[in-house]
């Protein structure tokens, strides 16, 4: 198969469930034939509530314009095999579906790739947190969508799935977030209140930086998660219900369009000071990237420096990793789902 990559375009066709299988059917028979093996992939987004045999069923989505996974964390898979042109070769793969399927080159989108955070451990090393926390067997055995001999789409975990849609929280986020509870509560019983989803996603998820949001940030953050509570305990939704909390308490409209990467680069943690106290009490000794500039593969510039995909975990840190993101004795069925 050829390296070059057609030019990029963006996808505008809906895509259902058993387009997206068609789709993605196509795409491993390509990509076992150029790896010889099969490859993994970890997405999020609207995908996942449409694939996860679980979350299908309880999602009111049934259309998505792409599939987000994350090429960073392929690219940094194959190139610990000593494969370092894997990212190009699986573009030429997406594309020669798109040309198949007649549709846009980003039907499979890294783009959200800028707006996902690292995190520095205490020796100041750079790690990716959503690939280490999504690599785990666990959530590989509980969050595979797709598996064929050429290809294995993993979704990330559930609260970093959360997580990322809190950020945004438009369109069909809300609906999907309470479908993503609802599964929490039909696997371990959680009955989900504000103030318990909130220090599951800050004890989880606090690579997104949220001790050091602006107020107006974190009551932004408060106001979606009461909002997605009050959902999840409506057996039956109205309009109303579904008008999404927007900046400084207003509402935001289901149709809103989808934003732009100037806005998704917006939503990432570039405002969080790199510095925190070291208390030893809190999981403050490592600290969310502020400012992590993702170089994309058009861009000829260097990369400022090249992130460890390693947890401090695997090197050396058992303890110390253990103390962050394993959460408190009553949050651990919350942290398997």
């Amino acid at each position: 198969m050829s390296r070059s990559s057609s030019t990029r375009s963006y996808n505008e066709v809906q895509l259902s469930r058993s387009t997206l299988l068609n789709l993605l059917d196509d795409l491993q028979r390509r990509t076992l034939a150029e790896f010889r093996t099969q490859i993994r992939l970890f997405i999020h987004g609207g995908a996942v509530m449409i694939l996860h045999p679980s979350l299908s069923t309880s999602s009111t989505r049934r259309t998505t314009r792409d599939i987000d996974y994350i090429k960073r964390a392929f690219g940094h898979e194959w190139r610990k095999r000593g494969v370092h042109d894997a990212e190009e070769r699986l573009q030429a793969c997406i594309n020669a579906t798109a040309r198949h399927f007649r549709l846009g080159t980003d039907w499979m989108n890294a783009d959200p790739d800028v707006a996902l955070p690292f995190a520095r451990d205490p020796k100041g090393h750079i790690y990716d947190p959503i690939y280490h926390d999504s690599k785990q067997q666990n959530n590989i055995d509980l969050n595979t969508v797709y598996d064929a001999p050429g290809l294995r789409l993993i979704s990330v975990t559930m609260f970093w799935g959360v997580a990322l849609k809190l950020v945004r929280y438009k369109k069909e986020d809300p609906t999907d977030i309470v479908a993503m509870l609802r599964h929490g509560t039909k696997l371990n019983g959680v009955q989900w209140t504000p103030s318990l989803m909130e220090d599951w996603i800050k004890t989880l998820c606090w690579p997104m930086g949220y001790k050091n949001y602006h107020p107006q940030q974190l009551d932004e953050l408060k106001q979606r998660i009461q909002h997605a509570v009050r959902l999840v305990k409506t057996s039956s939704s109205s309009s109303d219900d579904l008008d999404v909390p927007g900046p400084r308490g207003g509402h935001a409209s289901r149709l809103q369009q989808r934003p732009s990467m100037q806005s998704l680069r917006g939503s990432s943690v570039s405002s969080v000071p790199m510095t925190f106290s070291r208390s030893s009490d809190s999981p403050q000794r490592h600290v969310p990237v502020s400012k992590y500039k993702y170089i994309s593969d058009a861009t000829p510039s260097r990369r400022p420096f090249q992130p460890s995909f390693q947890s401090p975990r695997e090197r050396g840190h058992e303890a110390m990793i253990r103390h962050h993101l394993i959460p408190p004795p009553h949050h651990t069925a919350m942290h398997a789902y």
